[in-house]
This record gives C-alpha cells, structure tokens and sequence, in this order.
C-alpha cells in the first residue's frame, strides 16, 4: 500500500511501515481510523494507561488527514441548536474547545518535537460586502468571548499587504490559526503513539463491527475483541455503519502545488505567507508550502466523485489565475484529491452508536485543529468526564435518505444551491 501522488507523500520527511492485523486480538479499545481523529484518540488513551490498537485500512494519513489544504484553523460552527436550546455555560464551554483546538495541536507538535512546517498566520477573506460583514461580526463575537489570539480586520486597501490580489475587500487575520505539512504531522503523530505503546496495524480493513460487551471487529485476517471500539473514519466509512454515512455528504476536494515559484514573486503575492481562505460556500483555499510552491485547492463537488488528476489540473488552475493572474504561466507539479465528509450542520458529529462504541466525523473540511479536539472530547469521555460528548451528542443531525441512488443526486443538487447563493453574494458586491 501506498499514499496517493501528491506533494505531501513526494515530501514526507520519514517513511512508516506497520504491519497488518494477521491474527486474533483482546484489547480494551479498538480505534478505526488512522487519521487525525483516531491517532489523538489512541495517543490520548494511551497516555492514561489504556491498552490499545489502531486499524487503518491504508497507510497512516492516507486519507484527509495526509492529503488536505493544511490550514490550521481554530474553532468550529455552531448550529441554532446551541442558541435556542443549549444554556449559556454549555455554549461557553463548547465555544472555548472549539477556540482552543488549534492549540492542542501545537501542543502535540512542540511535546513530540514533530517536523511538519508548522507556521501563524492565517486570514479569512472576504469577496462580497456581506461576506466582510459575517467576518466584522465574527471578530467581535470572538473577542467578547475572549479569544486568547489577537485578531485583526483589514480593509480593501490593507488586505493587499497579506493577499495581493483584487479578489477580496477585506479579511480577518487570525494569528491563533496557521499552516502546516498534515501528511508529516500524520506520521509525527504516528511514531508518538507507536512509542507509547499503541499497537498500530496498516492494511487492515474493518470490515464489521459486532456489537456486545466486549465488542468485536471483523477484519481480513482477524478480530479484534474490544471493550471499546472508536470509529474514527470520517469520510472512508464506507458499509462500517449506514447510520453514520447517512449522516454525511462525501465532498471532493483538490488541491494543486505549482512547481517552486522565486522570491520575488511568492513575496508579492503572499507578502506575509499567510493560509488563506475564502468565504464561500465552494470555497477556494490556498498557501505557500515551505519551498514555496503555491498550494491551491477547492471544494469540486459534492457526490464524492473523484475527478482526473489532468481535469484537478486544469479546474483548479483557472481558480487559482482568477485570483492571482500572474500565475497564469507557473506550471504545476501535482495534482490530487481526496474525500472529505461535510455534515449539514457544519458541526463536528461526535457521539455514541451504543454504550461501548463511540464515533467522531463530519468535519466538513476543516478538521486539522478540530480533529484533536475531537479525539480529547473522545477520550475523556472513555475515562469518565462525558460532559461535553453528552452536548455535542445531543445535536439531532439529518440523515440523506436511501443510498447512493438518491444521495447523490441530492447532494448535486445541494452543490447547484450553494454554487448560486454564491454567485448572487458576489454579483452583488
């Protein structure tokens, strides 16, 4: 097995080789997945004395985790459920975990000395009036809540000095968010918890979970026998459980990475090497990598479908020369995609499936920071403080209805909806 062609697999700074699952196992916790989600949960279990393994069905960071945009960004969305139904103190508490979760992965980055190009500095920018207006009332919910970074709205003029571009009429700086190699910090975090005990197998598909006390895990060539099992496998699902793919619209995201662009020119369009992203629905998200190649992807559709590496290429490249002309003749070095899993509430979905499985997706794109937060949330819960999982489980997320024969052509649908609330926002600005 291998990962994907992509920049971050060409530029991985170590190679990690686990072997598969070829026998039975007792365990006490079982975690599938070996993303960000699953890895943080392991970690922080092993770390209170849990014995346990991982399932991953690839290679470490083979998913999302080893192949998204890289953008470090604290917080998450919160869903009207929270403001007419959730008291203040639960709000309070929920918002300060979603503020902070960035943090705790520059936390695990600085505890196991990870090398993953970690940088501050990221910026929301905004296309339209109303988008600068959402972004203004932001800033201000955010430091009245005491938000422990400083934030900073630019104007038309000033946003150029962080994105030269004619694109956007303002934007949010954030320096709490940042960016960083996923692939690398995947790995980082791998050898962390290889090396406090985890028992880590690749190539190893959960192929059915039976429920019981102890639970068990069917695989290829074993079962793991479990008194926890955490599904920790966000968009890769699969037939694992029908409940929570429900639960999920599958996103196809792709990226770009130009070859090496000189001094001059990535000083010019990214002054400040900031992570960037837009405000819309399809929305576009870029950086510079540490040998300076611009990183340039975007939400492409929203049947999990994944497009050619040629059509990634070239749809990606007109976004990206609609934003920064002068790229127009950068060639481009790689190319790929990948799914992400968006819930329609844009709220991370944790919770239980019964008493002893516990489960974490639907990070709708931007799960990097909270991903670990949602492995702390898991974990703590396994040890006993169940307070936040209890909130966020309390959330009553749509399910799309029938399988693939209706999702996706709804999900298509949903993808034409957002795609014109976009182009009326900005036709209007």
């Amino acid at each position: 097995m291998s990962h994907i062609n992509s920049y971050y697999a060409a530029s991985a700074n170590q190679s990690l080789n686990f072997d598969p699952l070829i026998n039975d196992l007792r365990i006490q916790v079982c975690v599938i997945g070996g993303g960000f989600t699953g890895l943080n949960t392991a970690i922080n279990l092993a770390r209170k004395n849990y014995d346990v393994a991982l399932l991953e069905s690839e290679k470490i960071g083979w998913g999302a985790s080893g192949r998204n945009g890289g953008q470090l960004i604290s917080g998450f969305s919160f869903s009207d459920h929270f403001d007419k139904k959730g008291i203040q103190t639960e709000i309070d508490n929920l918002w300060a975990l979603g503020a902070k979760s960035a943090d705790l992965v520059r936390e695990r980055v600085n505890e196991y000395s990870i090398d993953c190009d970690l940088k501050e500095g990221f910026i929301d920018v905004a296309t339209n009036e109303k988008h600068m207006n959402e972004l203004i009332d932001r800033c201000n919910l955010w430091e009245e809540s005491g938000y422990h970074h400083n934030l900073n709205l630019v104007d038309s003029t000033s946003v150029k000095n962080h994105v030269n571009s004619k694109s956007y009429v303002g934007g949010l700086i954030d320096s709490g968010s940042g960016h960083l190699h996923p692939l690398n910090l995947s790995l980082g975090e791998a050898k962390a918890a290889s090396e406090i005990g985890v028992k880590i197998f690749e190539d190893t598909k959960a192929i059915q979970i039976i429920p019981g006390n102890p639970a068990k895990v069917i695989t290829r060539k074993g079962t793991i026998v479990a008194d926890i099992i955490v599904i920790a496998t966000n968009a890769y699902i699969g037939n694992l459980n029908k409940r929570l793919r429900r639960m999920i619209m599958p996103a196809a995201s792709c990226i770009i990475a130009t070859e090496p662009l000189d001094q001059e020119i990535s000083n010019h369009i990214l002054p400040t090497d900031m992570a960037v992203c837009d405000q819309n629905t399809i929305l576009d998200y870029y950086r510079l990598s540490a040998d300076k190649r611009m990183l340039f992807g975007g939400r492409f559709n929203y049947s999990g479908k994944i497009p050619s590496d040629d059509r990634i290429k070239v749809e990606i490249k007109k976004r990206m020369v609609a934003v920064f002309p002068e790229l127009s003749d950068v060639g481009v070095d790689f190319a790929w995609s990948g799914n992400v899993a968006v819930s329609l509430k844009k709220i991370p979905q944790l919770g239980r499936v019964n008493n002893n499985i516990y489960y974490s997706q639907g990070y709708s794109g931007h799960g990097v920071a909270p991903t670990h937060m949602a492995a702390k949330v898991i974990s703590e819960a396994i040890d006993g403080d169940t307070e936040i999982l209890d909130l966020l489980s309390s959330v009553k997320h749509i399910q799309l209805p029938g399988g693939k024969w209706f999702s996706s052509p709804a999900t298509a649908v949903g993808m034409m909806y957002y795609r014109f609330k976009d182009f009326l926002a900005n036709f209007s600005k």
